[in-house]
């Protein structure tokens, strides 16, 4: 079990970070390595992402359940990925922070599993994949809202106490 967690600060209000947050093109636009963001339901998504860590380049197909959402602070995620001798699951939490001066603080804490060649790169390597991803996800969502780019809260959490992944 590998752990993350981070934050990141955005000039912008949390009412309107969280329809960032919960608009899957915008998601979608932002992830890197996102080929793309399909909403089965509001707390059901499908996505392609290609990850490199090292010389291991595997790409994902991955199922995402939003277990939770108190909207405009906490949206938590279930997320599984399998590729070419690859696999990962994580669970994810982030809560929105309203700052005293009208900034908005993200802050997030994952928990990861990964087997296949991408584990054997070691906990640190993934730890600053992890990092360089979760970074460029924040800033290119905070140059969106910054131009004004449109975003509409689409996504809610999973109806019933024990939401899981659905095959």
């Amino acid at each position: 079990m590998m752990e993350f967690n981070g934050e990141f600060t955005s000039d912008h209000d949390r009412e309107t970070l969280w329809k960032y947050f919960t608009d899957p093109e915008i998601l979608a636009s932002c992830a890197p390595g996102c080929d793309h963001i399909e909403m089965v339901t509001p707390s059901e998504l499908k996505a392609t992402i290609a990850v490199g860590v090292g010389s291991v380049k595997p790409t994902f197909d991955v199922d995402m359940v939003v277990t939770r959402t108190v909207e405009p602070e906490l949206l938590e995620m279930q997320v599984e990925g399998d590729a070419s001798r690859n696999s990962f699951d994580t669970v994810a939490e982030m809560r929105l922070v309203e700052n005293a001066d009208g900034t908005t603080t993200a802050e997030w804490e994952a928990q990861a599993n990964a087997s296949g060649l991408i584990a054997s790169m070691g906990q640190r390597a993934l730890g600053s994949v992890a990092g360089r991803i979760v970074d460029n996800f924040f800033q290119d969502l905070e140059d969106k809202a910054d131009e004004g780019v449109p975003a509409t809260s689409k996504l809610e959490g999973k109806a019933g106490a024990e939401a899981s992944l659905e095959g």
